[in-house]
Formats: structure tokens, sequence, C-alpha cells
């Protein structure tokens, strides 16, 4: 037997990751130097692992006297001689005959020896024989031959000699796929893991090598080696959750593999509780809580992690599983076995990705694996997230062998081994939805929908095993006894199907136990027949779990009236039996009425007013012969698998036959039926002239059931649109408006109205950030990221549907579908292109007979062969179908005579354009109503050729009304002067179906068909006309002031038809004010990108119509150019502004718009570094204003402020401090304390109060300030989030790390959320929060944000940017922290140069990195350059700071450290007492600056960005 030998860093270790996936296990086994064994060597050399299996098995075939059907398959030819050579057999059959039987590295151990009791009682047969007999398999005679001869009788040296005659097979034939034989699979599967390692802690005889010294040198000293032992221990956690009971024989024959498998040093199991909200508790199995997961770390990397859920609780969806599965999976290999059924997964709270990954290494933890999405691409509806957002990749693996194995596989592998495994992303988890099926129906009357729903998703077992559960209380065990008994088919997963098919209410039975919701058990027992029923209730009492009570439900289905009625005190019982006689009704229903009253006195009071509620309706019987209702089907259920010996019919359990209540299709949703319909938000009113598409309803209604997004598409035939796409969804949505909590309508067309619409949710959920006007709307760049959170959590509704309609830019739109979350998705679109990411359902012109019914609803008296000829020549087209039967309704014109007009028109309307794009048959047909309408009213005809000139979303009636004094034409003036008239036109336009009217809106619409064929009839000189006729009406409209909330309403409702009818181009004063307000309003509305994109379209338009003198022109430049230093494109933004400040002086503008001009210029410099210019033209801007409009003017007031900014980017804060205070005051006397320019500028005091080193008194007033901006302007307020940002450094520099730190986390998280990573705000404040997880010791937290800042500012604003030099020298001082020193030294002499020849050399911020420069020296032992750099620095600081600034006094602390370390000790006592001495005189005693001094310590001083 050779010598087992080392081999790296485990036996087996993979050599490359090229080799191919075998078919049912990933890898052969292990050879003896790490390398893979041929998957069919040519000379098989067993180790004497493999004896030790051998034996191991013999022993197990032995005690339990069967295999598997595998084995007797591998062995049978065997039986065909009584003699046999091993390697002729090896020749013949694989090397290890009983693959699906074996339980390869189990040693024999005692537990595997006859004799003694089974520790495995799951593995033992079913029915072992009894004491004293021989095993089934093996005859008597036989065995007692088998004695006589001696052949089974051990040798002295321990060998056997083998019986070779007729295999040891069982004469019955059990069931191969026993519990036995699947424990021993996954055992196989684990042996993976089996890989040996030299002891840390345990030595060994060496025996060969002692022998060998022995014999060389005669002294036989024992020489000793580390012993071998097992790489891994293994623990399991096991989910606590209730729903978890049904999964324990899993659980533990994972378990048991576990042990049996020989891989681990030990098995552990724990329970984890895993709660919707703290963090996740472990609880040993005697009881002993865990108060931290660290318990399981052993710090070595030694151990592996499996977690087993079902994923059902709703924690999984949260963040204790993040930070539970995040520290497990950084600690070492950590998967998650998934019990659910891969289809079922969805449902779950913790739903996979599908992946391919790659092992990081033998042994590493989770963050080492690689992963990518599969060779096919990722799902296009839920893409796999990419890696580096922190969260870390957990293989989610199926309680199957070939999962274990090829996790094993990575978890012992090298770089390059790949395997195919679904995964789920720890960090990422609270971003996932819950799962949905875990509410039940809140209201009786909701539950038969609830089981409905539940026969929808069902599989016919689970379907049939509910009907037969609702028999009896839902008591694990009892549920768990009665499956095996009636359905011994099923296993856990079709129990998981009932508890997550929201039927349970999970508090609803005695002592808060789980229980049928009210009203489902009543809802299931309506679906099963009579006889079905009656032989459940016999089974049930037969149950040792039922005990009495099983039995006395028994009695009384023999005997229902003389049975003693069931004990009220034990309610579930007593309901269940209450239900079943109600279901069998009959001579029952009287026992039934008895036992309510009992049941109803002994009930709490609510439980009393629910059953009187449903009593008062009572629940559907079970089928009865002859039953012929939709609900009750005559022919059986196909897939029942039940014989109905009484011949009464079972239903079917398919959804589409269950109905009860409505002829009309039922939904197919997962969600619960609520009572009342939901909140619709945006939604249109609905269509009353919809007929027919019964069809196409159930199609979206299926599809939803089965996706999450159902994407409804033209069919290719009629691409162009009319077929009734949004109406079918309109439709979809009132029919089924109790399917669900709440429905949003969002008009897709362009990305602004998909925000407006987000936003208007956000409002009506409540998750619009706090502080916003309650008012007004919502701004888009906060209101949109919280609604689509709030919809992919299910907070506060889940159950919801967004209907996103005419959604043609695919890319644009999946942007805002919240994904995985608890709700539903249509599209509507011409777009073909959606084909590819969701499900589609083409739509179809009419069916013939849906055009007859709907010219019939609209023409009460028209003949159905009429109609039908009508339907004909409009090609069944449905917009044609309405237009022409609102015609004949309207005139009661002959269908001949309308169809001699129809083929009048369609010759003209072929000449208006050779390629319509609309259907002839629709345009034919508006144009005999245009004609008519042009007849009778020519001023509504003109209207709505104005109206075509806009965009086709609702146009507010408010801006006809408001357009009085506005002169368009002498047919359409009368209209806007005189409310009759105007009311008369809408009515004639409505009447003929050309516009739709909403009164609760208050606005009109348009088809966009209409839109099209109306400017295809119009010249272009026509068409110019119309559209200025349409920018006066917009212009003219009430709008307010664009930075109020309060007026963002009005602004959406124009946005659009400012958009469509391309009023930029107007050059109208008063149309050139509606669209700068526009942009401005997009501005403040948080679409920053969109407010750049119209401000270019703009001023693109108007440069070429009035050059750049134009005053509207120079104010757009600046208006344009301000928005694209917001975006990032500061590059192009100063060009502009330096133009629009040169032409402001040449053409002499008004003395306000040149100080404007001036300011913008300031601000345009301060984005190029160059902050001396900045401040010289901020000072011009302020003194020519104070000489022409004195020092309260609100044109002073802004170039002063904007001079302070300027002073403070110079460093001049004592100058800058009493003008922003004198600006301050001003400010509040004009405008009041609680405004936003008065806020603005108290913002910039406090700034100036800290940077001349006043911290206490700085910290107190902007904590001052910042209350009054909570109050004021709300806590998500851009404004509020700048002085939360600022205090946060306030209170840092006070000595407050703690809070300060806190405050700026928060802030950071704010400004991402409001406009990104990339955002200058967001960037900022990311420099102060990398400083402060420094000084709370996360030195790699500060790293990692750090550099990532700097790359992003450097992207932004350039790298020699004072913001950018500001952020490396912060980082540098993280590097110092790290102990990277060369590093940090290099980082600051280069930030100190850069900075010198931007800011200059004595600048605070220059002198402040030189103290960092000194503190690095000093790291490096390197007194003489610390001392250097600090003697120059001090003189500077008193010159610039002043000698009582806690800067100066820190240069002074660590000078007096570099004097100590060159020895001079007497020189620094006196500087350590002046700075101690000066410290204690400006700053808090507890202040780690004071501190440090007293301790002689190197004072770190940080440096915190200035606002610009």
């Amino acid at each position: 037997m050779t010598r087992e030998r080392a081999s790296g860093p485990g036996d087996g270790d993979p050599a490359s990751g090229s080799s191919p996936p075998p078919s049912v296990y990933p890898e052969p086994p292990a050879g003896e130097r790490g390398d893979r064994v041929p998957a069919a060597p040519d000379h098989f050399v067993p180790r004497w692992q493999e004896f030790a299996d051998a034996v191991w098995l013999a022993a197990h075939w032995s005690r339990y006297g069967r295999l598997g059907g595998a084995a007797r398959e591998a062995l049978a030819p065997a039986a065909e001689t009584d003699t046999a050579d091993p390697q002729d057999a090896g020749t013949e059959q694989p090397p290890r005959p009983a693959d699906d039987e074996a339980l390869p590295g189990r040693p024999a151990d005692d537990d595997a020896l006859p004799g003694r009791p089974a520790a495995d009682a799951e593995d033992a047969s079913p029915e072992p024989p009894p004491a004293g007999r021989t095993p089934a398999s093996i005859p008597l005679a036989d065995r007692a031959a088998s004695r006589a001869d001696g052949r089974f009788s051990p040798r002295p040296d321990g060998r056997f000699t083998l019986h070779l005659g007729p295999p040891l097979l069982p004469r019955a034939e059990p069931d191969p796929s026993g519990p036995g034989r699947v424990t021993a699979l996954l055992a196989r599967a684990l042996h993976h893991l089996a890989r040996r390692i030299p002891s840390r802690s345990s030595l060994e005889l060496d025996e060969e090598t002692t022998a060998e010294q022995g014999l060389a040198d005669g002294l036989w000293m024992p020489f000793l080696r580390p012993s071998r032992v097992s790489a891994f221990d293994l623990v399991l956690l096991l989910d606590d959750a209730p729903t978890m009971r049904i999964w324990e024989e899993s659980a533990a024959r994972l378990a048991r593999a576990a042990e049996h498998s020989g891989a681990f040093r030990s098995v552990r199991t724990i329970r984890a509780t895993v709660p919707r909200t703290g963090t996740a508790t472990l609880r040993w199995p005697t009881g002993r809580a865990v108060a931290d997961p660290a318990e399981l770390l052993d710090g070595r990397g030694s151990r592996i992690f499996l977690v087993v859920t079902d994923g059902l609780a709703h924690g999984w969806a949260a963040t204790a599983a993040d930070e539970l599965l995040g520290r497990l999976a950084h600690a070492g290999p950590t998967a998650l076995v998934h019990l659910l059924p891969p289809h079922l997964r969805h449902r779950s709270s913790l739903y996979p990705y599908p992946a391919v990954l790659e092992a990081g290494g033998f042994g590493a933890p989770n963050d080492g694996l690689g992963h990518w999405a599969p060779p096919g691409g990722p799902d296009p509806m839920r893409p796999l997230p990419e890696a580096g957002d922190g969260s870390v990749a957990v293989p989610v693996l199926s309680l199957k062998p070939a999962s274990l194995a090829a996790w094993s596989d990575l978890v012992t592998g090298g770089r390059g081994v790949r395997r195919s495994l679904p995964v789920v992303l720890a960090g990422a988890l609270s971003k996932g939805a819950p799962a949905p099926g875990l509410r039940a129906p809140r209201l009786p009357r909701a539950a038969t929908a609830a089981v409905r729903r539940f026969f929808s998703l069902a599989t016919p077992s689970a379907r049939r095993l509910a009907t037969q559960l609702a028999a009896v209380p839902f008591d694990f065990d009892l549920v768990e006894q009665l499956r095996r008994r009636v359905m011994p088919e099923t296993g856990p997963d079709h129990l998981a199907e009932i508890l997550m098919g929201g039927l349970i209410d999970w508090e609803g039975g005695e002592q808060g136990r789980p229980e049928f919701a009210e009203g489902v058990r009543e809802a299931l027992l309506a679906t099963t027949t009579r006889s079905q029923l009656a032989r459940t209730v016999s089974v049930v009492g037969e149950l040792p779990a039922a005990g009495e009570r099983g039995v006395a439900l028994r009695a009384a289905l023999h005997d229902p009236l003389r049975t003693r009625l069931p004990d009220p005190a034990e309610p579930g019982w007593a309901r269940s039996e209450l239900a079943v006689m109600r279901a069998l009704s009959g001579p029952y229903s009287e026992r039934a009425k008895r036992i309510e009253p009992n049941l109803s006195r002994h009930a709490p009071a609510a439980a009393v007013q629910g059953e009187n509620t449903a009593s008062a309706h009572p629940p559907p019987q079970v089928n009865n012969p002859g039953d012929t209702t939709p609900s009750s089907p005559a022919d059986s259920d196909p897939d029942s698998g039940i014989s109905d010996l009484t011949g009464e019919s079972a239903p079917s359990s398919t959804a589409g036959e269950y109905r009860q209540e409505t002829p009309e299709a039922e939904p197919l949703m997962q969600s619960t039926t609520t009572a009342t319909p939901a909140l619709l938000v945006n939604v249109p009113m609905r269509n009353t002239s919809f007929v027919g598409r019964q069809a196409l309803l159930r199609a979206v209604e299926e599809q939803l059931a089965a996706q999450d997004t159902a994407a409804v598409l033209p069919n290719a035939l009629h691409g162009l649109g009319g077929v009734g796409k949004s109406q079918l969804a309109l439709e979809y949505i009132y029919t089924h408006q109790r399917d669900y909590r709440i429905i949003c309508w969002i008009p897709a067309e362009r990305e602004s109205l998909i925000l407006a619409a987000l936003s208007s949710l956000a409002s009506q959920l409540g998750v619009a950030p706090a502080g916003q006007d309650s008012l007004g709307a919502a701004a888009a760049n906060t209101a949109v990221p919280a609604v689509l959170e709030a919809l992919r959590t299910g907070t506060p509704y889940d159950n919801w549907l967004l209907v996103f309609d005419n959604a043609e830019d695919i890319e644009a739109v999946r942007g805002y579908f919240p994904h995985n979350g608890p709700g539903k998705v249509i599209v509507t679109s011409r777009n073909r292109g959606w084909e590819r990411v969701a499900t589609s359902l083409p739509v179809n012109v009419f069916e013939r007979d849906e055009s007859i019914e709907l010219l019939q609803k609209r023409a009460k008296d028209l003949p159905g062969v009429d109609a039908d000829r009508l339907a004909e020549a409009l090609g069944d087209l449905p917009l044609a179908v309405e237009q022409a039967g609102a015609w004949l309704g309207v005139t009661g014109m002959e269908v001949d005579e309308y169809l001699e007009l129809l083929a009048q028109r369609s010759p003209e309307i072929l000449e208006i354009e050779q390629s319509p794009d609309y259907p002839v048959s629709v345009a034919a047909a508006w144009d005999i109503s245009l004609e008519r309408i042009r007849e009778n009213n020519p001023g509504a005809r003109q209207l709505l050729d104005i109206c075509a000139s806009m965009a086709p979303e609702p146009i507010p009636r408010s801006i006809l009304r408001s357009s009085r004094g506005v002169n368009i034409t002498p047919q359409v003036d009368p209209m806007l002067r005189e409310p009759i008239k105007l009311n008369r036109a809408i009515r004639d336009l409505s009447q003929f179906s050309l516009i739709k009217v909403d009164p609760r809106a208050g606005t009109l619409q348009m088809h966009r068909l209409l839109q099209t064929v109306l400017l295809a009839k119009l010249s272009e000189e026509e068409r110019e006309r119309m559209r200025d006729a349409a920018h006066q009406l917009l212009s003219a409209a009430n709008r307010g002031p664009f930075g109020s909330s309060q007026e963002w309403r009005d602004y959406q409702a124009l946005l659009p038809h400012v958009l469509a009818s391309q009023a930029v181009t107007s050059t109208d004063p008063y149309v050139r004010d509606l669209v700068y307000d526009t942009m401005w309003f997009l501005y403040y509305w948080g679409d920053h990108e969109n407010a750049a994109a119209f401000g270019r379209q703009a001023w693109s338009a108007w440069l070429a119509a009035s050059g750049e003198d134009d005053i509207y022109v120079i104010r757009m430049t600046k208006g344009f150019a301000f928005l694209l230093r917001q975006v990032g494109q500061i590059a192009e933004s100063i060009p502009l502004t330096e133009k629009a400040l040169e032409v402001s002086r040449r053409v002499q503008v008004e003395p306000e718009e040149l100080i404007d001009s001036l300011c913008e210029m300031s601000d345009a410099r301060r984005y190029q570094g160059r902050f001396q210019e900045a401040r010289d033209l901020g000072k011009e801007a302020t003194e020519l204003a104070r000489g022409l409009f004195g020092p309260d003017d609100p044109a002073t007031l802004r170039g002063s402020h904007s001079w302070g900014v300027d002073l403070r980017l110079c460093g001049e804060f004592r100058e800058a401090l009493p003008l922003d205070q004198e600006t301050a005051r001003q400010r509040d006397t004009l405008f009041g304390e609680t405004s936003f320019f008065t806020l603005n500028t108290l913002h910039c005091v406090g700034i100036d109060m800290r940077e001349a080193g006043r911290y206490p008194k700085a910290r107190e007033w902007q904590e001052d300030v910042y209350r009054r901006a909570l109050a004021a302007l709300g806590e998500k307020h851009p404004l509020t989030l700048r002085i939360a940002r600022d205090l946060g450094v306030c209170r840092r520099r006070d000595g407050d790390l703690a809070e300060g730190a806190k405050l700026a986390e928060e802030t950071l998280r704010n400004f991402r959320s409001r406009y990104g990573d990339e955002h200058l705000d967001s960037l900022t404040t990311a420099t102060n929060v990398c400083v402060d997880r420094r000084l709370a010791g996360d030195l790699d937290g500060s790293y990692r944000l750090a550099q990532s800042t700097v790359a992003r500012l450097v992207r932004r604003i350039g790298e020699n940017h004072a913001h950018t030099l500001v952020t490396r020298a912060n980082l540098a001082a993280t590097e110092r922290a790290l102990g990277a020193l060369d590093t940090a030294q290099e980082l600051e002499d280069d930030v100190v140069r850069r900075l010198s020849g931007t800011v200059g050399a004595q600048h605070v911020i220059t002198l402040t990195v030189g103290i960092g420069q000194a503190n690095t020296a000093y790291a490096r032992l390197d007194f003489e350059r610390a001392h250097a750099i600090d003697s120059a620095n001090l003189p500077l600081l008193t010159e610039v700071a002043g000698g009582d600034h806690p800067l100066t006094l820190s240069c002074t602390s660590n000078l007096a450290l570099d004097l100590r370390g060159l020895g001079r000790g007497d020189e620094a006592d006196v500087l350590q007492r002046k700075a101690v001495e000066g410290f204690a005189a400006v700053l808090r005693t507890d202040h780690p600056w004071l501190q440090a001094a007293r301790q002689r310590r190197r004072i770190e001083c940080d440096i915190a960005p200035m606002p610009m």
C-alpha cells in the first residue's frame, strides 16, 4: 500500500478548470498528488481509504440486507459465476460499481457494525425483520450452509472470503429512491470536500523516517510529523422560520450525510433566525442564544458554512440577511441550500440569479469567487448585478448530489475551475422583495379569490393535497401524517406550495399558531366531492396526531345527530368540523348549525363578529351530483388520480374552469384580492364603449400570472397603432382593480412624462422625502428613487401594477422598472423590440363580432347586416370602428350613404401622402367627421388643428380659459372669450369621438393618429400658423415661479406640449419666457440632464434666429452654461459664460444683467480652480451693485454672497466673515429668516467661523441653521443637505467625531440618492466621509472611498483643482495610517507642489497639507525633515490664520515633538506648554487635539473642501 503524500493546499486540488464538467458529478475522486484521476483509468490502484470504504460498505449491506437499484444492476453479472477475477471484473465494470448507494469516505466505525443500534434511523429499512430472523434477502438454508462451510468466517489475518454465489439481494422490491439512498448520494457528493492537510496542533509518529534513521544511526529516536487531519469544519445554519417545520427531515438528512461523508473534522448545527428588522440571531440546538455570528468564525479560513432555508421568511429580503451572509462569506466558503424547487424560488424572498462561478482558490472565502452571467446571457428583465458594489456572491444549491458536488469543486478548486450555479448577492438582498405568498386574505370574502389564485399557481398535486388538508386543523404533525397517508407520492415541496400560496394566517390558530385563513378552508372544501371528503375524514380518525378528536370527527361522519359536539375550547378542531359538516351538507347541515353557536360563544368578540359576517354569506358547499355550474364541471379531474366511487363529479383544479361570482375571466394573480378597489394614480377614465377582447384580457392575465411583465404590442399588420393597445390595458385595470392595492398609469413616450407620473405616485404613497411642500409636487430626483425603492420592497404597498403606455424607448423605460418587487408591469408600445425583453402579446384588429358589437353599441338601431358591411369596409380596425359608430350614433345616417362617403374620402386620403403612417380606413372615417365639424363649427375645427400641434397627452382646459387676451384666429377667438361657445365646441368634438374629455382632471385629449391625420392635411404654412397659435395658448397659461413646488404640477402639464409644439423655435418674447421658465423648472424639479438638453435646444434655436447680442440669447447662454456645469460638462460651459460676459459688457445691457453675468463668470472660474479671478469678479459685481442700487438691493446681496464664497475659497476667512454676516442680516430683513437665500448665507457664516478657528461657536451656529433649514425646507432639500455636510465637519472639528461621522455618512447617502455618485456635492461630501472613517479606525473604508473620489474628481474638475488635491491629501493621511509611508510622502509632496502653483504656497490649504508632510517624515523617524517643515510652516500659519488658531497650535505641538526627537527637550517643553495652553483656551476640554498635545502625540489636521 502506497504511503499518503502531502499535496499542497489540499488533496484533490484541481490542476485547472479546462476539463468539461461531467454529466452527474463534476469530477472523479482525487489522486495522491492532488491531480484529478482520469475518468477511465487503465489500472486502478486502490488506496487504503478505498479498502476502508469497501469494508464499511460491506458491513452496511450486511446490516440492512438490501441494495439500491443501481447497485443491483451493477452486481448482477457477478451472480453468473462462482468465482471472479477482480482484475477482470474491473475491466468490465466501473471502478465503483455501487455509485448510487455507496458512502465513500466513511470509516468502519462501530455505528456501522451489525448488532449496534442504528444511529441513522432514516437510513434503516422501513420495516426491518423481527429479531432472530434472517434477512429476507437470504434464504435460511443458504445462510446455514454458508456458515457450515466457513466461507463467511474471518481468517486470523483479518481477511474475508466473499461468497460469490447469488448476490445478497432482497426478494422484495424496495423503493430505490428511499431516504437511505438519498442520504448516501448526498454523502458521496460532500465527500468531494474530503481533503487532508497537516495539522497545526497535533503530531504523530513518522514510522518510516524513524525506521530509516534507526537503521542508519542505531539510536532509534522517534521522529514526529504533523498528523494529517481533514481540512474543513462544517457549520450548518438551519433557518428557524415557521415554514421550515416541513423541511426538518430534509435538513436532518443533509446533516447526517455530512457526518457520514467523512469529509469534515466536525459537523455543527445551529439555528438561525433572520428577522425583517434588526439583526440575525443564532441558537445552538441546546437553546443557548448566540449574540454574535462572530462565535462561528474561527479566523483560520478552515470552516465551511451551509445555510439551509426555504427562503420564505421576509428577513431574507432585509439587511439582517445581508449582514449574516456577508460575514459568513468573508470568513470562509459559504453556500445557501435552497430547499424550494427552482420553479418556486421566484416566489420566495431569496430569488437567485443564474450565474457562472469561478473558484478563488482552495478554501477561499466567497469574496474570491468570480461570477458573471451564464453563456446564454442574463435575464433581460432581471440581469445579474455587476461585481464591485461591495456585495459577495453566495452560491445557491439544491439538495441534490450534483449541486453539492459542483459547489465542492469550487471550494477545493484553483482559479480556472468554473461551475454553473445560481447565486444570491450578500449585500444586495435587502433590495429584493419579500415572498408575497405569506400574506393571507384579510377578509373572509376574499378567501375564494385567494384559493382561486392558489389553484392557478400550484401544481395539481399541491391543489389536491390542499383540499385534503382543509379537513383538519393546520397542525404540522397532523398535516404530515395525513399527507403520508392520503398522498404519499407528495413531498415537502408540495406542502411548501400551500404555505406560500396565500392561504395561511400565520397567527390565526390557537396560541398564535398558523391556521387556514378565515374562509379559506371552506373555499378549499368546496372544490372536492362529498365522497372524497368522507374518505379523508375516515383516514383522520386513524392518525395518531389526531387522537380522540380525530376519532370523534370520524364518528360524526357516521352519526352526525347523536355524536357529541366538538369542544369549543379547542377552536381549531371545532372550526374544522364546522367547515366539514357544512361542506358535506345534507344531514350534516343540522350538525353544523348546532356547532356554530357554541363556537361563537367561546370566541373573542372580534371573532364572533367575523363568524356572524361569514354566516350571513354561507360558504359554498362541495359539488353535488348533477351540478353543472362552471365551478363543478361534469367531467372529473383527469389529474386527481382518485376514482369517485359514488359517481359524484370532482371539480377541475384548473383556474380557467373555476368560476363562481362572475362570468368574466377570473384573475390569475399571485396577490391577494383586496376588499376595496386599488388606489388609482393617473389612470384615465374607463372606456364605456369597450367591447369584446376577452381572450386578450385573459392572455394578459395569464402572462402576468406567469411573469412580472407583459408587453402589449400591435400585430405586425397594424404596427402603427389604432388596434386598441392602451384601451386593452385600461380595461384590464378596471376589470382587475380589486386584485391590486395600487395601480399607476405612466405615459412613457418621453422620459419627463415618466418622471412626472412616478413623482405623483410618490406623493400618493407618502414616500416623497420629508419636508417637501405637501401642497406641491415632489422633486423628481428624490421622489422617483424613493418611489422605485418603495415599489421594490413593497412598502407601504405591495401588490402593485404599473402600466407604461406608449413606451417606445426600451432602455429608457426599463430603467424605471422596480425590478424584483412584489408587483406587475404592463407595457404598451408600437416598438416590437419589446419582444426581446418581455413576453409579448400581439394585438390585432377586432374580430368581426366585436366590430359589430361596438357599432351597435354606438348606433343603437343599426342592423347586424349593415354593421357587418361597415366593419368589412373599415377593416375591423378598432379606432375606425369607434369613429364610424360615433358618426352614425350622432347623425343617424344610413350605412349605404356612409359607405359611399367612405369610398369618396379614401382616394383623397391617399393623395395627401403616398406613404401615410396611419390606416386609410380610420383616416377616411375621421375625414367624414371633420368635414361635418368644419361646416357646423369652424372654430371647433380650427381648435382641433391647434391641439394637433401639441402632444398627444392630456391638454389642460385651463389654457383655453386663461387665454382671453390672446388673438389666435377670428374663428377661435370668440370661443376663448365666451365659455358657452368653448364648451359647445368641446361637446361637438367629443360627440364625434374626435377628442376624449376627462372632467375629473379637467383635460381633453386627442389620439396620436388623429393628430397625424390633421397635420398631414395642412400645408407647411398652415402648420406653422397652428403651431404659433399653440404657442400663444401655452404662453398665456397661468404659471407661477418655477422654483416653487406648488407650481410644478402646472409646469408638468404644460411640459409635453411645450416640447411637442417646438416652442423653442418661437421668437415671441412671451413664448421665450415660457421656454426659459420651463428650463429652470426642470432644474429645480430635479431633472438636471433634461434641463441641460432642453437648454441646449433653446440656446441653439435662439442664437440662430436672433444672434448673440439679443438679451434673451444672453440670458439663455448663462443659464445653459450653468446647467452644463451642474451635469459635469465644465469645459463646454466656460466659453459660453465668457461669451455672455463679453457681450454683456459690449452691448451695455441693463446693470442687473451685467451683475448677473459677473456672478456667473465668478462661478465658472471656481469650477476651473481659479479662485483669485473669481474673487475679483465677485468684488466687481458687489461694488457695481452697491453703487447703483444700494446695499440692500437683491442684486447687491447676490453679488456680496458670491464674493463671500470667493473669499473663502481663497482662504480669506477673516475677511469673509463680516461680509457674510452683513449679507445675512440684509437678507433676513428683505426675505425673512426662513428664506432660502437667508439660510444659504447663514450657512456661509458658520463656515467662516469654523475656518477662522472658532470651532465651538461655529458648531453652535451651524446647529441652529440646520434646525431652521429642517423646519423650513425639509431634510432632503439640497440646501439642507449642504448645511448638514458642513455641520458634520463642525462637529468633527469640535471633537465630536462619532456624531460628525454619523451625519456625514447620512448626508452622503442622501446626496448620492438625489444626484448620483458623480455630482460635485456627492464628491465633496465623500471627501469629508473618508476623513471620518480614518479617524474612526476604518482605514480600509477610508482608503477605498478616497481612491474612488479622487478618480471621479479628476474626471469632473481636473487633477489640479483644489478640491481634487484636498482629497488626495486626505488619501495620503490614510496611507500614512496604513503604514504606506513612501506612498504618503509621494502624494503629499505632489499635492503641495500643485497647490503652490494654483492657490499659492501660503494658502491655508497648502500649509495644512504641510502639517501632514511633517507627520509623514516624523513617522519615518526623519526628525530633521519634520522639524524643517513644521518650523517653516509655523510663522506662515501664525500670519495667515492667527496665533490662536487650532491649526497654528497643532503645528506648534507637532514641532515640539520634532524637537524632542532631535534631543532638544527644553525647547520642546516650552512649545508643548504653549500649545496646551492655547488649545485649552479655544477647544473643549475633551477635544482630541488637546488630549494629543498633553500626551505628546502627533496631531492630524484634516482638510474640508469649501463649497463653491
